[in-house]
């Protein structure tokens, strides 16, 4: 009996041996099969069924780290908690952006072989990797993608009409709103776009070539006037607009063409930490040459959106803008606060998809000065 004992025993250990020298000879050769993404987890699937979710689940995300070792990838829910895999990248440049792509195409070749089905889908500037088992969903991937190139778009003349103004705040866009400092509505209307998250600048009245332009403009910046009469005109737009950014010119085609009132101007802005956008109402305008010989903070408008007042018109003016931004890396553009523009924007707003195009208020683009810093060498 004893003998049979010892004979049996020796066939399970050497059945074990036999086991395990197959499993690693599978193991072995899945990792060095040629035309598969060499990984252990994938063997291991093979190998031990009985985990596989496990294993193709750790492979996976093997294979994000793999592309992305910097990427902050956030596992949101896992089947643990009663869902499928949920997974989240923040925001990748479009260089990393193809290079995941790319790798998750291999990722679903290899999970097809297990059964699964995967796809991708983009929406609004947003990548998903989706894998489904038998219809049913397993595995997500969210991917957000750093846009390439930044638009500003300033909303000039606010304060007109509360209406008007007021259109604009539903957009739920990164804007920037150009508020005049002199108006009855002005002081109001400036809290609370500044309520709402919303960029403000002063629209400061300037003097134009035509005289006729000048009639009836309060606070009117005019050529040749001294340093203390900015100061005194500025205080009393501040006092209007206390949380303004900066300053843009309304009208102004005689003003900024006068280097040393422009001077003049840029010293008063500095000492109130304010930035500068020349609306260029004068292609002959020093106003960006004065800052950038004052050290301010300043921008120069590339495209004005709705010198028609057409929905058409204003929708390929905001094409253009596209353009410009996309060769020079950002683009500023005016508009004024009118129906017609708001319409306009709401319908561009709403069919435009392109996650290399970013939003933003005016300061988020790099001024003048900060283009100098990154010159320095």
């Amino acid at each position: 009996m004893k003998k049979k004992k010892i004979a049996s025993s020796k066939i399970v250990f050497w059945i074990l041996v036999v086991s395990i020298l197959l499993s690693s000879s599978v193991l072995i050769y899945e990792l060095q099969k040629e035309g598969m993404i060499k990984n252990k987890y994938i063997a291991l699937a093979k190998v031990i069924p009985s985990q596989q979710d496990r294993w193709l689940s750790l492979f996976i995300i093997h294979e994000i780290h793999d592309v992305l070792p910097q990427a902050e990838v956030n596992i949101q829910e896992n089947p643990d908690e009663g869902g499928l895999w949920k997974v989240t990248i923040p925001v990748i440049s479009p260089q990393d952006r193809q290079a995941l792509s790319n790798r998750m195409i291999a990722v679903f070749n290899v999970m097809s072989g297990f059964g699964f089905y995967g796809e991708k889908r983009t929406h609004n500037g947003t990548d998903f990797y989706l894998l489904f088992r038998e219809l049913s969903p397993w595995f997500s991937l969210e991917v957000l993608t750093r846009p390439r190139y930044r638009v500003a778009i300033v909303i000039d003349d606010v304060g007109y009409n509360r209406n008007d103004a007021e259109l604009f705040l539903n957009l739920p866009q990164k804007m920037t709103y150009a508020i005049f400092p002199h108006l009855p509505l002005s002081k109001s209307i400036g809290e609370k776009f500044h309520e709402q998250g919303k960029e403000v600048l002063i629209h400061l009245p300037m003097e134009a070539l035509d005289k006729a332009q000048n009639q009836n403009e309060a606070l009117l910046l005019r050529s040749g006037d001294s340093e203390s009469r900015i100061r005194d005109i500025m205080k009393k737009a501040i006092d209007t607009l206390p949380s303004a950014r900066g300053v843009n010119n309304h009208k102004g085609s005689k003003a900024t063409q006068d280097l040393d009132l422009m001077k003049r101007l840029m010293k008063v802005l500095n000492e109130n930490n304010l930035v500068f956008l020349d609306s260029l109402t004068s292609y002959k305008s020093h106003a960006y040459e004065a800052a950038a010989e004052l050290g301010t903070s300043s921008y120069s408008r590339d495209i004005f959106i709705d010198g028609i007042n057409s929905t058409e018109y204003i929708t390929q003016k905001l094409r253009e803008t596209i353009t410009i931004a996309k060769k020079k890396g950002f683009a500023i553009a005016i508009g004024h606060a009118k129906p017609t523009t708001y319409k306009a924007l709401v319908a561009f707003f709403n069919s435009f998809d392109d996650p290399e195009i970013e939003f933003v208020s005016l300061t988020d683009i790099p001024s003048s000065q900060s283009k100098k810093k990154e010159n320095k060498p």
